[in-house]
This record gives C-alpha cells, sequence and structure tokens, in this order.
C-alpha cells in the first residue's frame, strides 16, 4: 500500500524513521538540558557578583571601617564576574 509521498506504509523505512526520530529526541533534549544549566550556571554568578558588588559598596560606605582598598576590589571582582556571565568578557566556566 502506498501513500502519497510513494512510500509503502509498514515497510522498512519505518525503522528508519522512528530511530531517527529517537536521535532527534536525544539531541533535542540535550540541548535543552544544557541551555537550561547554562542559564542557571549564568544566574549564580550572577547572584554571586551581586554579592561581592554588595560587600564592596558596603565596605566603602562604612568610614570607620577602613575597609576602602577592600571595597574597591570586591567591586572590581563583583564586576569582571558579571561581565564574565553575561559573555563581555573572558569566560570561568571554559
Amino acid at each position: 500500500m502506498a501513500t502519497d509521498s510513494g512510500r509503502d506504509v509498514g515497510s522498512d523505512d519505518d525503522v528508519g524513521v522512528a530511530l531517527e526520530r529517537d536521535e532527534l529526541y536525544t539531541v533535542i533534549r540535550t540541548a535543552v538540558r544544557d541551555a537550561l544549566l547554562d542559564v542557571l550556571g549564568t544566574v549564580l554568578l550572577l547572584g554571586l557578583a551581586l554579592l561581592f558588588v554588595a560587600t564592596g559598596a558596603r565596605a566603602l560606605a562604612d568610614p570607620s571601617s577602613g575597609g576602602t582598598a577592600l571595597g574597591v576590589g570586591g567591586i572590581l571582582v563583583g564586576f569582571g564576574i558579571a561581565a564574565s556571565a553575561l559573555g563581555l568578557g573572558p569566560s570561568i566556566r571554559e
């Protein structure tokens, strides 16, 4: 029995199509998983960067602590991590 495409229904091509669908499912599932892990990694790195920037800003805002260099360093490290997470600098993950 032939279909509109000229292939026989129930032929060996159906096994090939099923394998192609299984392979396609595996590829798409792996790609989505990698994308979600990349998003999670980026969010975590941005959270870490925010922590460094907030700590550095707090050290700069408190004149009694005398942590000006520590504050500036924390802010710079935070901006560096954020730039790396957003792809603006060298990657931390690779």
